[in-house]
């Protein structure tokens, strides 16, 4: 068997395993590793989500749950190739993050650099101990 007998048999292969692959990405979800970096003002929270951009982002807060989730699209072909062998895991992310009520939900800012979702959430100014004073009657 020549050598463009084995690609052609790889790429054949490969067209059939696509399907597969694709319906396993589907079936992938993986749990990304996150660091949360807490300050006086705000918590920061990095997302490691390899191969997912900013599109494929979808981000979502209801009640104190912070939803994160990317999708991971598969290239079919690079630059003119078609591949042959696929050795990087493939999947879709979803981490949720539980907030207390000292967070100002409304303005949670998001940012996606290098395969690292970025995100800052402030905290309320309003939340603390107060003093509450009593009134005489």
């Amino acid at each position: 068997m020549t050598t463009m007998e084995k690609t052609k048999g790889q790429k054949e292969q490969n067209s059939n395993n696509s399907e597969t692959q694709l319906a396993e990405v589907q079936k992938n979800t993986f749990l990304p590793g996150a660091d949360v970096v807490d300050s006086e003002s705000k918590v920061d929270i990095f997302v490691e989500m390899p191969g997912v951009d900013k599109e494929s982002v979808n981000i979502s807060l209801e009640k104190n749950i912070l939803t994160v989730e990317g999708k991971v699209l598969i290239p079919e072909s690079h630059d003119g190739y078609s591949l042959l062998l696929r050795e990087f895991p493939v999947g879709n992310y979803h981490r949720t993050f539980t907030l207390g009520h000292e967070f100002d939900g409304a303005h949670i800012q998001a940012k996606m650099k290098e395969g690292v979702l970025h995100l800052t959430l402030p905290k309320r100014k309003d939340v603390g101990p107060r003093k509450i004073n009593v009134n005489a009657e």
